[in-house]
């Protein structure tokens, strides 16, 4: 596991999906869409302009190899991605990847409706159980796996 400098206790290692060299993926505790993750920076850094071309170059692969586990994984499969990059609560870089879906996606016996489908997405406040957060990695893990 990565040292996590934006997750010092580690409270939400669980959710972790895969470390890359400069970025970690972890499964959102809040799924705003279904399949919603986070992309943080490994180093501790706030701002995009700060970036070196290494991390750049890694991002565009982290976004391109979660968008096509996304795609791979039946349930799943968004119309559209949405990356936030917001810093106001934690201020340590990261990406909100949110995907959009024009249709109702049904997991674990719970029907999955984007309300706001063509535009900005609802926030969620509330988390998502442990047991659905872990669920939902080993599912991505697997998808980025067979990449």
């Amino acid at each position: 596991m990565t040292r996590r400098v934006w997750d010092p206790e580690n409270t939400y290692a669980f959710a972790e999906v895969k470390a890359y060299t400069y970025w970690t993926v972890d499964v959102s505790v809040h799924q705003h869409t279904l399949g919603s993750f986070i992309i943080f920076c490994n180093r501790k850094v706030q701002l995009v302009s700060e970036l070196v071309d290494e991390e750049l170059l890694e991002l565009k692969r982290v976004m391109k190899d979660m968008e096509d586990a996304l795609q791979s994984i039946d349930f799943l499969r968004p119309d559209h991605m949405n990356y936030f990059q917001m810093g106001n609560a934690l201020h340590h870089l990261h990406f909100h990847s949110i995907p959009r879906y024009e249709t109702a996606r049904m997991y674990e016996g719970e029907l999955w409706e984007d309300t706001t489908w063509g535009d900005i997405p609802v926030w969620q406040s509330e988390e998502s159980g442990k047991p659905f957060v872990e669920k939902l990695r080993d599912q991505l893990q697997t998808a980025l796996d067979s990449l």
